[in-house]
């Protein structure tokens, strides 16, 4: 162990009901480094960190910091320890100011109500009453919230934040760098960051990366959960890779290679490029003209939109976060009303018909947020894996469903789509499973229903590199299978391997079209931010030449 060891953790065992989430794994972190954890989605990098932040105690093993054994029976005494974590999932309270936010939990009496407050408006009497002390330390947030000391310490890391905002004003980014400053403040010597950019647009990374050096450079050692091989290259020190719950092994970053780091998460080698067949075309899937539509603050976010996709074919839509490819993707299934245009199906109008008029007529959604929108986290995987089919008899009449078949089809989808983390289809709930293994479970509910159409929301976002090379072969496996596929996505790599028309989407227009083989990297950015000049949206309007012509012209 080295002198500058800050964090042990020596042969942590975890298991829970049929499935062992860390096998005797051993971990050290030294001071002012970050460090990566990196695995396939379930390898059981969210499970250590929890252990090591008291939110599940490990069945078997020992953690040290900085020499000093702990027993971390809750959070409270990870953070009393010098440990902060922030989870992928924000915790935060929208109606609160970021200040109020930081300061939420803290043990110490409302300071406006402490008898050394001079300053508190309450006349004396009233503040030094130790039945209102009391009340006031368990029910308030205190009214004279410490926001300078929470400003100084956002601004000496470069956080750009107004500490009296209120969240739900911050964009995602903003409200990351609130997580961390609430670990910040409370003085932690080891920083643990769960998938920090799962929800961060690649410029919100990059913003991040920076705010992170600054940290280390002050000494705090980071702990950097992530599956993503770029973040490693870009951001980590040295790196330990999880498979199965096993540590595989631990490297300098820079003595390893991406193809080396790949072959350690998923134990083969992962092809980083994916063939793609030509595909002949067919009749068209969807027809959209004239779209518009309004964003959930009623502000429009579509202008005009005119859209068509064919059978077989892959239609990229490339754009920076925020420019209407929400309410887009949300539209065209049927899940937000548009304001004036009209949506063709299979040559049926279903402008504004219902979201299940949307499914009947073969329309399949892979949302971007598969959380909030893509499952109900409460019921199982096998109500999660048939709930858009068990009203059309495939497995009895409702209310004498066949549970028997619903559990063999639950039981396909999970085996075919190598959904891991389920012990049983009927108790393991969609909630408990990790990113990666609920985004196939919901790509296989929507593809194993053979639609027609199917809209592809940032599909392989929060994925590791394993999951993102099935992904990416099953949606082509789709096109060859004839249907028409609409791929939203903030990777330009993702948009130039699977796309066969790149559409460019800025302020809520198309102002940009060509094909891979036609693309230009360096005009697509600019167009992405609206710098690609009037030329570009006489390109964009101008009718899609398929791609089966294009190639017959070749």
């Amino acid at each position: 162990m080295s002198e500058h060891t800050t964090l042990r953790m020596e042969g942590i065992l975890k298991e829970f009901p049929g499935v062992v989430a860390n096998d005797h794994v051993n971990l050290s972190v030294e001071r002012g480094e970050i460090h990566g954890l990196l695995g396939e989605n379930g390898a059981g990098k969210s499970t250590l960190m929890k252990i090591l932040y008291g939110l599940y105690s490990q069945d078997h093993g020992d953690i040290y910091l900085d020499g000093e054994r702990l027993d971390l029976e809750s959070p409270q005494d990870a953070i009393d320890a010098g440990i902060g974590m922030v989870h992928q999932h924000f915790m935060l309270i929208p109606r609160l100011t970021v200040a109020e936010n930081v300061v939420l939990g803290e043990r110490e009496p409302a300071t406006a109500f402490r008898s050394d407050a001079e300053d508190s408006w309450l006349p004396a009497a009233v503040r030094n009453n130790s039945l209102v002390q009391s009340l006031a330390g368990q029910f308030s947030l205190g009214l004279d919230v410490p926001e300078q000391r929470i400003q100084d310490l956002a601004d000496q890391y470069g956080f750009d934040i107004d500490v009296s905002a209120k969240i739900w004003e911050l964009d995602v980014g903003q409200q990351q760098r609130v997580e961390i400053l609430k670990a910040l403040y409370r003085d932690v010597d080891l920083l643990i960051l769960d998938e920090p950019t799962a929800v961060l647009t690649p410029t919100e990374a990059e913003r991040l990366f920076d705010s992170l050096e600054r940290l280390t450079d002050e000494g705090l050692s980071i702990i950097f959960i992530t599956h993503k091989l770029t973040e490693v290259d870009a951001i980590v020190d040295r790196v330990t890779v999880l498979r199965e719950g096993e540590n595989v092994g631990t490297a300098e970053v820079s003595s390893v290679s991406r193809a080396d780091l790949a072959e350690m998460m998923v134990g083969r080698e992962v092809l980083f490029e994916i063939d793609r067949d030509a595909v002949d075309l067919g009749e068209p899937v969807l027809r959209a003209r004239g779209v518009e539509a309004t964003d959930n603050r009623d502000i429009e976010a579509l202008s005009g939109i005119d859209l068509t996709v064919r059978q077989g074919e892959i239609v990229g839509i490339a754009g920076v976060s925020g420019n209407g490819q929400k309410e887009l993707a949300e539209v065209l299934a049927g899940i937000r009303d548009v304001t004036a245009g009209e949506l063709v199906v299979n040559g049926e109008d279903i402008t504004g018909a219902k979201p299940k008029t949307f499914v009947d007529s073969g329309v399949s959604f892979v949302p971007e947020d598969r959380l909030q929108y893509g499952c109900a986290e409460d019921l199982s995987v096998m109500h999660n894996a048939t709930m858009k089919d068990f009203r059309d008899g495939r497995f009895g009449d409702r209310p004498f469903l066949d549970y028997g078949e619903l559990r063999k089809y639950a039981e396909t989808l999970v085996e075919e789509f190598d959904v891991r983390g389920v012990s049983d289809v009927t108790e393991t709930n969609a909630g408990d499973l990790s990113g990666g293994n609920l985004q196939k479970l919901i790509l296989a509910r929507e593809i194993y229903r053979d639609p027609d159409l199917l809209i592809a929301n940032q599909p392989t976002r929060g994925v590791d590199v394993g999951a993102i090379e099935f992904i990416r072969e099953t949606l082509l496996e789709q096109r060859k299978a004839g249907t028409g596929i609409i791929l939203l996505s903030e990777d330009l790599d993702e948009i130039f391997d699977l796309s066969d028309r790149i559409l460019v989407v800025y302020e809520g227009e198309f102002v940009y079209e060509t094909t891979p083989a036609e693309a230009d990297r360096e005009r697509i950015g600019l167009e992405m931010t609206g710098g690609g000049g009037d030329d570009a949206s006489e390109t964009a309007s101008s009718p899609p030449q398929s791609v089966a012509t294009q190639e017959s012209e070749s």
